[in-house]
């Protein structure tokens, strides 16, 4: 699988991840939205997720938006 993990500054990309190597990236980054094959999936359904049929993840930053 393919993880990119975004910050404020860009990206980091891991290639050839493992499930285990996956599920501790996520953990990693808790305020993170995941994004498993595109789709979001949230924190509570990761343990759920078939690893076997995952392609890519994406981490990516948390938005809030709001007028101030």
């Amino acid at each position: 699988m393919k993880l990119r993990i975004m910050n404020d500054t860009g990206h980091t990309q891991l290639d050839d991840v493992s499930a285990s190597q996956m599920i501790e990236q996520i953990n990693d980054h808790p305020t993170h939205w995941v994004f498993v094959n595109g789709d979001m999936v949230s924190r509570e359904a990761i343990s759920s997720v078939d690893w076997e049929q995952v392609d890519n993840v994406n981490l990516i930053p948390a938005m809030v938006g709001g007028v101030l």
